[in-house]
């Protein structure tokens, strides 16, 4: 439960929500392709630095597999 919560209150998790949170304010203003920018941008910024941490806990990086 801890490790859930550590993940809800990290800075990357609350920059997701505020992107994701923007992003559907511009999609409810009109601005649907920036909103959808928005979106998809943040959530695959999360994705991409979560996926940068667990390489490093597990002792690999990305670059060294190739």
């Amino acid at each position: 439960m801890k490790k859930y919560l550590k993940k809800f209150t990290s800075r990357k998790f609350l920059a997701l929500l505020a992107g994701f949170t923007a992003g559907i304010y511009m999609i409810s203003c009109g601005n649907t392709a920036e909103g959808t920018t928005a979106i998809v941008a943040s959530v695959v910024s999360y994705l991409a630095s979560e996926g940068l941490i667990d390489a490093k806990n597990a002792g690999t990086s990305p670059e060294e597999k190739e």
